[in-house]
């Protein structure tokens, strides 16, 4: 007792001499970046094109199949929401179940079946216990690849799209994407958004058309992750797909207009009576999926606008208490992209913080950027990125990515030194390069009698409609 008591007294008397030598002003330095790897795959080619990708991971007795078809919304022609319908209703009725014998019958082996639509992607994705991936995988050929687009099930999912879309309309983040990707991609599919006049004009004739079309072997790839044997699961794969037969050329890319030219800055302003708020989004035009720049430009984008770390909270939430928080990010698809700042703010400061928002633009793109900002912002990304290579699901996502947009097979193995070498040099290079203050397109959604003469010091503004037509 003695011991211990001389023990405390000296660990307690030597706690100021301790805080003393702290210098509570400065954040510690960050230690050395920890290494990221990114498994290997076993991967196979079927004889009709397939491209199957297995990745044992066990965890916990789980499994997960993905199919992915590069059947996404840029192919929706004059009707968009024709892929977002045709996934609704991969899980409504197959040849041999109704929507509801599908349902019971998934529901009674805790089975997931779930499909959904992207710009240049339509997925089905179905999990359960790997003790029932052959069944699983079955369920999921079926949703896949043999629907039935039954009249009636038509009819419910084209209701419900058109009541989803009445409540985008009252969405302020919403109507500003939709806008922006308007202004941005033009004519362009990727600009293209679905409305109730073009879902109603989707015909279930339409839907077996599409489908047939893309729905080809040689035009997807099939990722397993999860508790399998990849011997064993490749012949449940070889024996559930054995009578599909590949397309005699893979579904072709259609002829797709340009994407127009944005140049100078413009404004635009959705009115929105009623709203006490702006939902401000300062855009231009991006980069694809596979510009070898993405990773080190991903640092670049979070000194600027990465959470509240980011210059844009730090100012406009910081400095000026514009708003609660305020972002950046670089939106890339397989074609093109796009860039957007955003914030929502009271409309009394609309004007003002738009100003900021700018402000912030072209200091980024003609100031270098400090090391120590660079360093927090690698530190935090490469921190993300070793969190999200736990998510097995995500895993399996990247290996059907690296496929899908053409990108380096050693792409994510090599991810998190790319952004771990980015010096200050570099970073001034890339924000020179993809962040042009001049070239932009000013969109804000809110009160239009309150904010438009606070945004004329920056161009002319078009006025829109909820619908996003033009007011006059």
């Amino acid at each position: 007792m003695k011991t211990l008591s001389i023990l405390l007294a000296l660990g307690i008397a030597a706690l100021p001499l301790q805080a003393a030598t702290l210098d509570r002003t400065h954040p510690p330095a960050a230690g050395p970046l920890p290494t990221a790897t990114f498994p290997d795959p076993v991967t196979e080619t079927l004889s009709n094109g397939l491209k199957v990708f297995v990745l044992p991971i066990h965890k916990q007795p789980m499994v997960t199949f993905r199919l992915l078809v590069k059947s996404g919304d840029v192919f929706d022609g004059g009707k968009p929401g024709l892929a977002a319908l045709t996934a609704a209703l991969l899980n409504k009725g197959t040849d041999a179940l109704t929507a509801s014998e599908f349902a019971k019958k998934t529901d009674f082996l805790g089975i997931s079946v779930e499909a959904g639509s992207g710009d240049d992607a339509l997925t089905v994705t179905a999990s359960g216990l790997s003790c029932y991936s052959n069944e699983i995988l079955g369920f999921l050929r079926d949703a896949a690849l043999r629907p039935t687009f039954r009249q009636e099930e038509v009819d419910k999912e084209k209701m419900k799209m058109v009541s989803n879309l009445a409540q985008k309309k009252m969405d302020p983040e919403d109507l500003s994407a939709r806008l922006r990707d308007k202004l941005i991609y033009g004519e362009h599919p990727y600009g293209a958004y679905a409305t109730p006049e073009s879902v109603q004009s989707i015909t279930r004739d339409d839907l077996v058309q599409f489908h047939g079309h893309y729905f080809q072997p040689n035009n997807a790839t099939l990722v397993i992750v999860g508790d399998v044997e990849p011997s064993a699961v490749l012949a449940q794969v070889k024996e559930a797909f054995a009578g599909l037969k590949p397309a005699p050329e893979a579904a072709e890319t259609k002829a797709l207009r340009e994407f127009p030219p944005v140049k100078g800055v413009t404004v635009h302003v959705v009115d929105r009576p009623g709203s006490v708020q702006s939902a401000i989004l300062v855009a231009a035009r991006g980069i694809a999926k596979n510009n070898p720049d993405a990773p080190q430009l991903s640092v670049v984008n979070s000194v600027l606008g990465g959470g509240m770390s980011g210059r844009l909270a730090e100012n406009l939430r910081e400095k000026h208490g514009f708003t609660y928080g305020a972002s950046s990010g670089f939106s890339a698809k397989k074609l093109g992209g796009t860039f957007s700042a955003e914030a929502e703010v009271r409309n009394a400061v609309t004007g003002a913080a738009v100003e900021e928002i700018l402000n912030e633009l072209k200091r980024i793109s003609s100031e270098p950027i400090p090391e120590n900002e660079l360093a927090l912002q690698r530190s935090l990304l490469v921190g993300n990125f070793l969190m999200s290579v736990e998510n097995e699901r995500r895993l399996g996502e990247r290996l059907q990515e690296i496929d899908l947009y053409g990108l380096p097979k050693d792409f994510y193995k090599t991810y998190a030194k790319k952004i771990a070498g980015l010096k200050p040099e570099k970073a001034a290079e890339l924000a020179r390069k993809y962040i042009d203050p001049n070239d932009l397109v000013i969109v804000v959604v809110g009160e239009a009698k309150e904010i438009v003469p606070q945004l004329e010091k920056f161009g002319k503004v078009t006025v829109y409609d909820t619908d996003l037509k033009e007011k006059k």
